[in-house]
């Protein structure tokens, strides 16, 4: 692995810590969904479609790098037994040249159209990067966001990180393995 793949990698790890205690910790509570439904009707269509927002002559490839189910914390930051979320995490590489935090503004921009409102996850993060999560209109509790991160160090390449974790779900029968 490349030294700018690594810290990519890095950067990523970092939001999908920020999405797991953010999408999952109100209050514990454990809607109806069943872990496939949260896996194809939300999280993976929620992140196809972001990459369907990009114009495809900005995207090299895409990289899957996580489609499982991730732990949810409860009431006072307790990490609960059966209690999961789906996470999917996608890496879109895009063709050189093409600036990153364009790219994702623009896509953030779209989803605002869209009535979605923003959230930025961090604060301005160094080398000019950001993340923000994303909400539908009325759907926090019920709907994952979509988080978009991206950062415009030219010594790095461009990338945006796309990432969308479901809400929790009893999930007593569901192992942690990646699919």
């Amino acid at each position: 692995m490349n030294r700018h793949r690594g810290r990519a990698l890095a950067a990523t790890a970092l939001v999908a810590g920020v999405l797991l205690v953010s999408g999952c910790a109100a209050d514990g509570s454990q809607p109806d969904a069943t872990p496939k439904q949260a896996e194809e009707t939300t999280t993976t269509s929620t992140v196809d479609a972001a990459i369907a927002a990009i114009d495809p002559g900005l995207i090299d490839h895409v990289d899957l790098l996580l489609n499982t189910s991730v732990g949810c914390v409860g009431a006072g930051d307790t990490p609960q037994a059966t209690v999961r979320a789906w996470q999917n995490m996608r890496f879109v590489w895009l063709v050189k040249g093409t600036e990153p935090l364009a790219v994702a503004d623009a896509l953030i921009q779209t989803y605002e159209k869209d009535g979605w409102t923003t959230t930025p996850n961090q604060a301005d993060e160094p080398d000019a990067g950001r993340t923000v999560l994303l909400t539908g209109k009325g759907v926090a509790d019920t709907a994952p966001g979509l988080s978009v991160s991206a950062r415009s160090n030219t010594s790095l390449p461009a990338v945006i990180s796309l990432s969308s974790t479901s809400p929790c779900f009893d999930a007593a029968d569901v192992s942690d393995r990646p699919r």
